[in-house]
């Protein structure tokens, strides 16, 4: 089995996001798959996939570092970061999504949305939200 673990910049929650992974890897002795996730085409540009491979490449040395078995994944398949994030876990069968939240009022939800919220609902395995 394996853990998915979504992450979208290189921040504090990021920070923590990444290490609760790496513990929760340990206890329940499962590999983890760090993913990134952006349309594509021209609604993505080099400096934001640039961007993306850093922040696996930052995730994949903590988890190496820590004796945690880990893959990166950086999804360029012309889909919003949720759907492709819930595909992803399904696609190789991940026992658990964990991903990152921010407060943000209601207002905020509703005019930029919430990847966190959209996996919540539509993921089927358990989620695990670090904030």
């Amino acid at each position: 089995m394996a853990i998915v673990v979504a992450l979208d910049e290189k921040s504090k929650r990021s920070e923590r996001v990444v290490n609760f992974s790496i513990e929760e890897a340990k206890l329940r002795k499962e590999k983890l798959y760090f993913l990134h996730s952006l349309f594509g085409g021209d609604k993505t540009t080099q400096k934001e996939i640039d961007a993306g491979e850093e922040l696996l490449n930052w995730a994949e040395e903590m988890a190496k570092n820590a004796g945690v078995e880990c893959e990166k994944k950086l999804l360029v398949r012309g889909k919003e970061p949720a759907e492709d994030i819930v595909e992803f876990a399904n696609e190789i069968k991940a026992s658990l999504i964990i991903i990152g939240v921010r407060k943000r009022r209601p207002a905020g939800k509703v005019i930029f949305g919430s990847v966190a919220q959209d996996v919540i609902l539509n993921s089927n395995q358990p989620v695990i939200c670090v904030k």
